[in-house]
């Protein structure tokens, strides 16, 4: 039987960046009304956000890396500036706009997101809805913080090794054994 997943893929990250599957169907864009026969609501990053935002409880969420809990704008942008630095951009996986004013937006949305608190609505997600997936050596917008705020909300938290914050297979391996 083929799982619909739709996934929410993290801050203007480019397509190529995920793999195909044979047996599933992948839509990648925002929820919608066709949202409620979708099985698996995977969140990348700012995706993770997007999803819990907007989940309709329906499908189960795989939450990948999620920028957890709120914090001061200002932190979010010394964790972004030392994830450069540290993982870099992946300008290969990037979409970057040359429309200035795009871009400027997709800022602003950003900003709005991760100044939302989320513990109301995780709070009000069932156990068995909701699994978040953390890179081992992501310190920077999932961190050790973020593992102790969502498991104190009885969330289960995988920590994958030799992953970081950004897709990669070993990231994709963990989510293929919880959606087969």
């Amino acid at each position: 039987m083929l799982k619909k997943i739709l996934l929410l893929s993290g801050w203007m990250t480019d397509l190529k960046l995920y793999r195909k599957y044979d047996d599933l169907t992948i839509q990648v864009s925002k929820l919608s009304s066709e949202s409620e026969k979708i099985d698996y609501i995977i969140g990348l990053s700012l995706g993770a956000l997007i999803a819990l935002r907007e989940w309709n409880k329906s499908g189960k969420l795989i939450l990948i890396n999620p920028p957890l809990p709120k914090r001061n704008i200002f932190v979010w942008l010394g964790k972004w500036i030392k994830f450069i630095l540290s993982e870099g951009l992946f300008l290969e996986r990037q979409k970057f706009t040359k429309n200035p004013f795009r871009f400027i937006t997709e800022i602003i949305k950003c900003v709005k997101l991760l100044s939302v608190d989320f513990s109301k609505v995780l709070d009000n997600i069932p156990e068995d809805k909701l699994v978040v997936i953390k890179g081992k050596n992501d310190n920077y917008f999932c961190d050790q913080k973020a593992v102790e705020f969502m498991r104190s909300k009885n969330i289960t938290v995988i920590e994958v090794e030799n992953a970081g914050h950004n897709w990669c297979e070993e990231i994709e391996k963990t989510v293929n054994k919880l959606i087969n």
